[in-house]
């Protein structure tokens, strides 16, 4: 509340006529009382006082009340102004002065209609007063009838605009009438004009103070040390840390100052707490500051801070409020705790006093946490009910279309993601189609389209999206991960290390940025491949033996000049057969080349089998023509996949292969391989082998596909030690499903079952059944283990015989 102005000019002179002509017969008849009243103009109330409580209410005279009135008013007894006038005064016809005393106690008491009743009174006598119609102004505002308190107020300064007190009533009116900068602006006013009145300085210091802007009101503080009492100052250094906080959250002039705001308001802080803490009656404060505080850490990306912070509060019943919710809850899902960022984002929707215009952050910020909790339904409902609620348009009074609702425009962004998220990428491809058509401007939608493209397996598309995205905003973050991610798939290592190194200088505390370095240096690591197996054969084995087991470790150093890897490896298989048992060692040294759309082997090998050791080699090559379609093919001198039994039997093979993959998106692709070999007993050998799949269904978590086998074979030579078919053909439909078990960030466990019942046909011998029944795990964690293992039974005939054969395989890659 404003403080009771002092009386202008004529309004002092007009108090000293009073005091002077105070009880005029009675000072006639009396010097003494006259002595009196004037020590009471001196100061000295206290003589005067007691004569006049002393005086008998019957024999008091209204000018003996209102001198009562004043004198008490002088000596700041309000209890007794109020007192006097209610026994005594208020039937009586007291002075002017008099009723403007009592008005502007009743004011004081904030008994605002008492008030303005005898404001009005005086005013009928005094129509023309000023200080009468300041101390109404004042009335009127405090009484929450700001409208004629304005209207009073900008009467009496348009007739004196120079008056600074007149300003600084229109002031107060407006302030209390919540127009916060237009009362700044006559405080302004009226400090341009008596800035050397302590009591126009102290206004002014709380009118910037309402108007948040500390920073102004203690450097002019600092011009006048003294004016603010302690509590003050300290809140406004409070406001300021405060309002530095809220500054840190916007983008800085550059990327390498983005700091500087918080960590001055991180000091302010400090400062406060250091000095204020061992104090109680600044508690308050000093809780405030805690909470605040939270914001500056968050803004410095110091969130385990933040999050000991909140403990501490939380543990000594501190309830924190909504906007410094949103700064633990961000903190939280930070350090990967999106349990626990989850219900402090629904708390912050549902809130008493949350902000509209949060609701679309809250809500997007709810989903990316249920997202990371793998709570993907749960998050799907959350983006398709925003995506419901907000209108296209903001309705603006004289505008009838409107204009367009960037909120609208995130939200439905939001849902076409969440379908990216929930395995419904053909529902997502189409709404960001038309989505990227209504704004090709928006950068957030060409990223999401792009992360979207490299979910179907077409990350050349991704790329060529993403480019026409750089034209726009070449050194967006967001834009230069999503490059790193699509360079590591289309194995741009050089533009991948660019990129990487280019964001993680700017800013490496960015959780995509901190993913994208992760990945890049989980590639530039060495790689160990290991794979097992063992099988029982019941009915003969045929091919594989009635007892067989095998396995090979290959390990590959990490890149070197960025596209060259160097591996080497050694195996071991063996397996009963009815002429004995065979086995087979092996050893290979090679070297890989990644480039862009190809990747190139080169190996040589020494085979220890049956009663011999050979040298062998490979070449193989792999080239991607675009997201669609592959080509490659090999060329083995004694080749790896000679049967152990004509190994057993000192037969090798030499051979190739060429395949061809057709690939439409994640869940349809088709794959044609042949592959030629001739045998050192002479036998000529071609093999074609037609695999595909097809996507039936997908949910998170689950995935159900439909493949196909077809396989033929033709050998020019029979009678020989290994199943050697002079021609088959067979045909194997299989129902695959895969089904995460759990899944947290880089670690997920899932299962995978795998059913299928064909024919085969081998000439001279009746078409047979085939059966296959398999089941198998996987585990991967932090993007350096991958381990599985799959069971599987299968039985079909060989040379006319049903044979059943239980196999297990067990893999792992592991980087380091």
């Amino acid at each position: 509340m404003l403080r009771n102005l002092p009386p202008s000019g004529s309004g002092r002179l007009r108090l000293l006529v009073a005091a002077a002509l105070l009880l005029p017969s009675l000072a006639q008849a009396d010097p003494a009382y006259d002595s009196l009243i004037r020590q009471a103009r001196t100061g000295d109330y206290a003589p005067a006082l007691n004569v006049l409580r002393q005086l008998p209410a019957e024999r008091q005279t209204s000018g003996q009340v209102s001198d009562h009135l004043l004198i008490a008013s002088w000596a700041q007894q309000d209890d007794e102004v109020l007192k006097v006038y209610e026994t005594q005064g208020r039937q009586r016809q007291l002075t002017t002065q008099a009723l403007a005393t009592v008005a502007r106690t009743y004011r004081n008491q904030q008994r605002w209609q008492s008030a303005e009743a005898l404001y009005r009174q005086a005013l009928s006598r005094a129509p023309n007063d000023p200080d009468l119609q300041l101390g109404l102004v004042l009335t009127l505002a405090d009484g929450d009838k700001t409208a004629e308190a304005v209207q009073r107020a900008r009467t009496l300064v348009a007739a004196r605009p120079d008056d600074a007190q007149r300003r600084m009533a229109l002031g107060y009116a407006l302030s209390r009438a919540g127009a916060t900068f237009d009362a700044l602006f006559e405080f302004d006013q009226a400090f341009i004009r008596a800035g050397n009145q302590p009591d126009v300085v102290r206004e002014y210091l709380s009118a910037l103070q309402q108007a948040r802007l500390p920073e102004p009101a203690l450097r002019l503080s600092a011009r006048h040390p003294g004016l603010l009492d302690p509590v003050t100052q300290r809140r406004l250094e409070g406001d300021l840390a405060a309002e530095r906080v809220r500054l840190a959250e916007f983008a800085s002039r550059s990327e390498s100052e983005r700091y500087v705001v918080a960590d001055r308001a991180l000091e302010d802080y400090d400062r406060l707490l250091a000095t204020w803490t061992p104090d109680p009656s600044a508690h308050d404060d000093v809780v405030r500051w805690r909470i605040d505080r939270l914001g500056a850490l968050k803004a410095r990306v110091r969130t385990a801070e933040v999050i000991r912070e909140y403990e501490v509060l939380q543990s000594q019943g501190v309830q924190l409020p909504t906007y410094a919710q949103r700064w633990v809850a961000a903190s939280y899902l930070d350090q990967r705790q999106p349990e626990k960022a989850t219900p402090l984002y629904r708390q912050a929707l549902v809130a008493p006093d949350a902000d509209p215009s949060h609701h679309v952050a809250d809500s997007m910020a709810l989903f990316y946490a249920l997202l990371e909790n793998d709570q993907v339904n749960e998050a799907r409902a959350v983006a398709d009910t925003l995506a419901s609620t907000q209108k296209p348009r903001v309705e603006l009074k004289g505008l009838p279309v409107g204009n367009p609702n960037d909120a609208w425009m995130d939200a439905q962004q939001l849902a076409a993601q969440a379908d990216t998220y929930g395995a419904d990428l053909p529902a997502s491809e189409k709404s960001l189609e038309n989505l990227v058509r209504q704004a090709p401007g928006n950068i957030g939608l060409r990223l999401a389209q792009a992360q979207m493209f490299r979910a179907r397996d077409w990350p050349r598309r991704s790329e060529y999206a993403l480019k026409e995205t750089e034209v726009q905003a070449p050194r967006d973050i967001g834009l230069e991960v999503a490059q790193g991610h699509n360079a590591l798939e289309l194995q741009e290592w050089r533009q991948l290390d660019a990129l990487t190194d280019d964001v993680v200088a700017r800013t490496p505390e960015n959780q995509q940025v901190q993913r994208l370095k992760r990945l890049r240096e989980v590639h530039d690591m060495a790689e160990l491949r290991v794979e097992a197996y063992t099988g029982k054969s019941h009915g003969g084995g045929a091919v594989s033996g009635s007892r067989d087991w095998g396995i090979e470790t290959l390990l590959y150093s990490p890149p070197i000049d960025e596209d060259w890897r160097v591996f080497g490896g050694i195996g071991y298989a063996t397996a009963d057969f009815e002429e004995g048992t065979g086995q087979h060692r092996w050893q290979r040294l090679g070297v890989e080349r990644r480039t862009r759309d190809m990747t190139l082997e080169a190996e040589v090998s020494n085979h220890s089998y049956g009663s011999g050791s050979k040298q062998g080699a490979r070449l193989a090559i792999a080239r991607d023509i675009n997201d669609h379609w592959q080509y490659g093919g090999s060329l083995d001198y004694l080749s790896a996949s000679t049967p152990l039994r004509a190994l057993n039997a000192d037969i090798t093979a030499n051979g190739g292969s060429a395949f061809v993959r057709w690939r439409a998106h994640e869940s349809r692709e088709w794959r044609l391989a042949l592959s030629p070999s001739h045998f050192s007993d002479g036998n000529d050998r071609v093999e074609a082998l037609l695999t595909g799949r097809e996507g039936v269904y997908s949910a998170p978590g689950v995935q159900v596909d439909l493949g196909l086998e077809v396989g033929a074979s033709r050998n020019s030579k029979e009678d020989t030690p290994y199943f050697n078919p002079r021609s088959d053909f067979s045909v194997l439909p299989t129902v695959n499903v895969n089904h995460v078990l759990y899944h947290r960030y880089e670690t997920q466990w899932s299962q995978q079952f795998q059913v299928g019942a064909g024919t085969y046909s081998q000439r001279d011998y009746s078409t047979g059944a085939v059966g296959l029944v398999s089941y198998g795990q996987r585990y991967r964690w932090n993007d350096v283990l991958d381990t599985g293992a799959n069971l599987s039974w299968i039985n079909r005939p060989y040379d006319g015989e049903r044979e059943s054969d239980v196999r297990l395989i067990v893999d792992l890659t592991y980087r380091f």
